[in-house]
């Protein structure tokens, strides 16, 4: 039969009893006290940010980071809505760019509502020597059926990028392309020129040229020149520019350019002489850009919840003798709903409108179709013209969200984890452009364009998204299109 033990008939040691007291009376006198501080700062209506540790920025100064976050040491947040606001300057951090983890938590609850707060980043890998390895054609799609696939149609060379050049989310970039078409491009971002990090510079300096250059727009499609002996374009362009972020989603820039563009004489006297207007061979001009924009979007590569507007207004040449005289109004506005975890919509709205209202060179009457200004489901047309609009809604449905180890897999330690949210897309689009000049041998100018279709949202490492959509058109097309956006 087992005995029962009495510890007072037990023999042990002084020090281990000793031990055994502490183990019992530290929890009994101490935690009552912070579980206490825990509880009094949760039921004051604010806490007071006593203090902000930074760990895991090798190379990022803090006040790199401390600028991105909405709060300071000394101000006081609503107790309510602290996790949330923790949340949010998460996802500010990670809009950097420069992390690829970030976590906020409180380190300490003091009395009287007091907390210190403990921010951890991992910084990612700052120097991406990527091999080049592009399509001349405006998107996957133009390239995979119009031109078969034809791998002399593809650039190469080497893109290299230096993020955090200084600590202070800076980047310096420098291109080598060679291939279908030649570029060599320098470039250099800071976001933080004076102390308070409120003012930022970008200045670029690149020269291009191909030997193959669409030269007319017919049946709303591109139509091109290529000679193998000789080059049909090159272009020059150096630009400085000066940005102004007074706030945390607030910044306004200012823009100087000059271009520098030369074609051959097939295309400016034989094939298309409005392509400079009167059969001209070279366009020189300096431009002027102003641009503002406010962001409130929860997460930039992925937005779910938020607002953006975007306001730009371009002169292109500011001096009388300048071969281009073109002003240009933009506006954007983008506006994000989150009815929950699960389920967001994406409603992106855009408008421009050009002046003086004569014709314009033919290789300034781009529309819809260039860049991100495409209706989807029209991936192998263009629409050009002095106006657009353009509506795009989206609906999310997030069915995945979870985290893959990569392990040796990966060299890169920093990457060895890889996030993962996957989404279930619904879009629908609409589009109009207004061409007053050529029209005539462009037949989906001043008209309403409409897509629609499902897609599947792959976003990785927070920045990177891949989008497989299955889209058609009013005119009864479709297929499927992949878009891409590696976040460099």
């Amino acid at each position: 039969m087992p005995q029962n033990l009495n510890l007072n008939t037990m023999h042990i040691p002084r020090t281990l009893r000793f031990f055994v007291f502490l183990k019992i009376l530290i929890p009994i006198f101490f935690c009552p006290a912070v579980l206490a501080a825990q509880a009094d700062s949760l039921s004051t209506p604010f806490v007071l940010i006593e203090k902000i540790t930074i760990e895991g920025n090798k190379k990022t100064k803090a006040g790199t980071i401390l600028r991105e976050l909405k709060f300071a040491e000394g101000d006081s947040l609503a107790s309510p809505t602290l996790l949330e606001q923790l949340e949010r300057n998460r996802l500010l951090l990670l809009n950097l760019g420069i992390f690829t983890e970030a976590n906020i938590s409180v380190a300490n609850w003091g009395p009287e509502g007091r907390v210190q707060l403990l921010v951890k980043v991992t910084e990612g890998w700052y120097v991406y020597p990527v091999p080049i390895l592009s399509l001349s054609d405006r998107n996957f799609n133009v390239w995979w059926n119009e031109f078969d696939r034809s791998f002399k149609r593809v650039n190469y060379g080497l893109d290299w990028s230096q993020l955090n050049l200084t600590g202070r989310a800076d980047a310096l970039k420098a291109k080598l392309q060679f291939g279908f078409t030649n570029r060599y491009e320098l470039a250099y971002r800071s976001p933080g020129l004076n102390r308070n990090r409120t003012l930022g510079l970008e200045a670029s300096l690149s020269y291009s040229r191909a030997h193959e250059l669409s030269y007319k727009t017919t049946a709303n499609k591109l139509d091109f020149l290529k000679v193998r002996e000789s080059w049909q374009i090159e272009q020059v362009l150096a630009s400085v520019t000066l940005i102004s972020r007074p706030k945390l989603f607030i910044s306004q820039s200012f823009t100087l350019e000059f271009r520098d563009n030369m074609v051959s004489d097939t295309i400016a006297k034989v094939l298309n002489p409005d392509y400079f207007l009167n059969s001209d061979t070279r366009q020189r001009h300096f431009s002027a850009v102003y641009a503002a924009s406010f962001d409130y979007r929860d997460f930039r590569p992925y937005p779910l919840k938020g607002w953006r507007a975007i306001l730009e207004v371009r002169k292109n040449g500011l001096l009388p003798s300048d071969d281009l005289q073109l002003f240009r109004a933009f506006a954007e506005w983008d506006q994000y709903f989150s009815f929950n975890k699960w389920l967001s919509l994406e409603l992106v709205g855009k408008v421009r409108t050009s002046l003086p209202r004569r014709k314009p060179p033919q290789s300034n009457n781009q529309a819809l179709g260039y860049g991100g200004n495409l209706v989807r489901g029209y991936d192998y047309y263009v629409v050009d013209g002095l106006d657009f609009a353009l509506l795009r809604t989206s609906w999310h449905w997030r069915v995945f969200d979870g985290q893959f180890r990569l392990g040796k897999f990966m060299p890169v330690k920093a990457y060895r984890k890889m996030p993962i949210k996957i989404y279930v897309a619904i879009n629908n689009d609409l589009g109009w452009a207004n061409d007053p000049h050529y029209a005539a041998t462009n037949p989906l100018s001043n008209r309403l364009l409409y897509g629609y279709g499902p897609g599947l949202d792959f976003v990785l490492y927070y920045d990177k998204s891949i989008r497989c959509e299955w889209t058609w058109n009013d005119l009864g097309e479709g297929g499927f299109f992949l878009r891409v956006n590696t976040g460099l």
